[in-house]
Parts: C-alpha cells; structure tokens; sequence
C-alpha cells in the first residue's frame, strides 16, 4: 500500500457534493499523487467512468452519477442536452436512452463523444438551469436537441405540443432555438412550430389541422381559441369557424393538459351546444380512419350556419385566462 497522503480537507466534501464522481484534476488538485489514484483502481475501491473522471466506489453508477461525470469529462462549459434535459424539465412525451447521455459544448471546445457520452458543439449561446448538482440546457433547446434525433414527425409535434401547453417555453423561445439549432433533420421542427403557431396543440389535432386546410368549402379555422361563455366560465376549443358557430374537438387528450375550467368532456358540450355552438367530436383515429368523413360533416354544419357568427354573449379571449 503506498504511502498515506496528505489530502485537502474538503476532498470529501467535494466528492460527496458530486455524488461520488470525480475528475483527475481534482484528485491532483485535492492532494492526491498519480500513485495514489492508481491504487485506489487497482483495488477496485474507484473505478474509471470516463478518460480521467472516476467513480469513488465500486458497484454500477447511477444515472445521475453518470450525468456529473459526463459533465465533469466535458468540461465547466458543457451542459447536459436532449432527452434528459427535457426529462429535467418535465417533458414526459420524451424518453431518455439507457446506454448514451447527450452534452452540448462551446464550438471551440476540446471534449469529444466517447463511451456514454455525445457531445454536440454549437456556435449558439448555451443558456442553461443550473441545480446544486447539474447543468442543463434550457427548456427549448432541450426541446430542439431531442427532437433533432426523432425519425417520426408526429413524436416531433408532440413533444413541441407538450413544452408549449405545460408553459415550460414559448413558440418564440422554440423558433429562436430551432434557428439555432443543427440543420439536420430540421424539417419536422419546420412543420411543429408551423402548427404551434397556428394554435395546434397536439398530433391528432394536426392531423385534424390538415384535413380542414385541404377542404374546399372550409375557411380557414381558428385552433385553441379560448372563450367565456355568457355564464362566465372559460373553455378553449379546438378548432373554431367564427362565422358558423361551429366547433370541432378532438377528443384525445393524453398530450393535451386541459387548463379550461371544464373536466368532463360531455358538461362541455352540453355547455357549448346550451349557449348555441355547433359542436363536432372525432376521436384520434376516426380521423385517422375515416378522414373523409370527418371533414364532410364539419363542411355540412359550416354550409348549414354560415353567416350565423358567434353565439350571443360569448367572448373570445385573446390569451388563456
């Protein structure tokens, strides 16, 4: 066993405030030789997670533990990227991959992918959240990184959809951050945030979205349009043709955090039809199935009410209330 080292008092400290994670230069900086650190890997009492970061016990990291060491491999000006970031922030349509954990660096950086860790450079501004223990990119760059890597646009959609509709960002900070972000497989984020600022606000209602767009006899709709209603209380509609009165819902609601005063699907069409909108509800894959007649019978009732404006009393509110 080689000699007992003079180590700073704080090592501990340090250790523990990183989860038991470490850097070589810090094991150098906090008193350790080169000799004492090999020992400590030889005897299986640390174990190297990344080129010079180490775990300070044996057994398998957690997935926290290797969020700090990928952070610790990247250097002070990395943040953690993509999924998890997203998974941070509270985006639960995203799912985190077991086997890679993603950081963006500064352009210039030396840091490059290795075992567990993908590194992406950006010339971009890296805004960040920063908790006692981790980095991570902010909410809509976390939202543009993650989905930068989705095949599927649909789940791109969906995870745009949901940052907006639990107000973690805003279309604003999303477009600022798809500018910014990588060109490749930029397309789908090019048609999410076209939805997004029309008022869509999920996938089912994209497709919906598509259907009254391509028709004929429709004008253009009007999507997540809050309302009060002549008794006061407040409701967003799906998709609303002022002219007509008339109301589309689309009943899926797994993505769609309801924030109107309304719970029960069915007291909001009796409120609805009660105060005279003509309301329409197609589930997700009756719009899928039968996309002709869904969007037949919308064009049936607007043909029907054309002209006939909104109900009495009922205002349109220019932002959720």
């Amino acid at each position: 066993m080689p000699r007992r080292c003079e180590t700073d008092t704080r090592l501990p400290f340090l250790i523990a405030g990183q989860d038991g994670a470490l850097h070589r230069g810090q094991a150098l900086a906090g008193g350790l030789t080169p000799r004492a650190i090999g020992y400590r890997l030889g005897e299986g009492q640390w174990q190297l997670l990344l080129p010079d970061v180490y775990l300070t016990h044996p057994g398998d990291a957690s997935r926290r533990q290797r969020l700090v060491a990928a952070l610790l491999y990247a250097g002070p000006n990395a943040a953690i990227d993509g999924a998890d970031a997203c998974r941070f922030h509270g985006l639960t349509s995203i799912s985190t991959d077991d086997d890679k954990i993603h950081v963006v660096v500064p352009f210039g950086e030396t840091a490059r992918s290795r075992d567990f860790v993908v590194v992406r450079r950006t010339i971009a501004p890296i805004r960040t959240v920063t908790t006692d223990l981790l980095r991570y990119v902010e909410p809509a760059t976390a939202v543009v990184a993650a989905t930068r890597r989705m095949r599927s646009r649909r789940a791109v959609l969906a995870t745009f959809s949901e940052a907006v509709q639990r107000r973690l960002t805003t279309h604003d900070a999303l477009l600022q951050a798809h500018v910014e972000g990588p060109p490749r497989n930029s397309r789908s984020g090019d048609a999410a945030l076209a939805a997004i600022y029309a008022g869509v606000r999920s996938a089912p209602e994209a497709d919906f979205r598509k259907l009254a767009e391509a028709s004929a006899v429709l004008p253009a709709a009007e999507y997540n349009v809050w309302l009060r209603l002549p008794s006061g209380r407040i409701v967003c509609v799906d998709a609303l043709w002022r002219s007509a009165g008339v109301v589309h819902e689309t009943n899926g609601r797994s993505a769609h955090a309801r924030e109107d005063l309304f719970d029960d699907m069915q007291e909001r069409h009796d409120e609805l039809t009660a105060v005279g909108f003509v309301v329409l509800h197609n589930a997700p894959r009756r719009i899928w199935d039968q996309p002709r007649n869904v969007i037949a019978q919308v064009e049936r009732c607007h043909v029907m009410n054309e002209g006939r404006g909104l109900p009495e009393g009922v205002e349109i509110l220019p932002i959720a209330t």
